[in-house]
């Protein structure tokens, strides 16, 4: 599984069947520990209704095709949650309501 933000969107007119329809959203990796951005980019099919600003939980590769909205979709990546909060032993690294920790 991968952390990151939604930082945008990717708008497609002509694409394959199995994309018609499917939400793509860009994906900043974070570091969990410190919640910094990675230097790093990836485009995922939201199956979690995120949307830009959230920080969200990304399958990738086949287990990004686990789910009824892309069992059919060729892609490598895909947001299954919003994340709510993030808690690494006893100190909390983010708080979707507060930012970082």
């Amino acid at each position: 599984m991968l952390i990151g933000k939604v930082i945008g969107t990717v708008v497609s007119t002509n694409k394959v069947e199995p994309l018609v329809g499917a939400k793509l959203l860009i994906v900043q990796p974070l570091d969990i520990d410190t919640m910094e951005e990675k230097d790093d980019y990836v485009v995922c099919v939201d199956d979690a209704n995120a949307g830009e600003g959230d920080v969200v939980m990304c399958a990738y590769g086949s287990s990004a095709r686990q789910t009824d909205t892309t069992a059919n979709i060729a892609s490598d990546y895909s947001i299954y949650a919003v994340v709510d909060h993030i808690t690494i032993g006893t100190g909390r690294t983010y708080e979707k309501h507060g930012g970082n920790a």
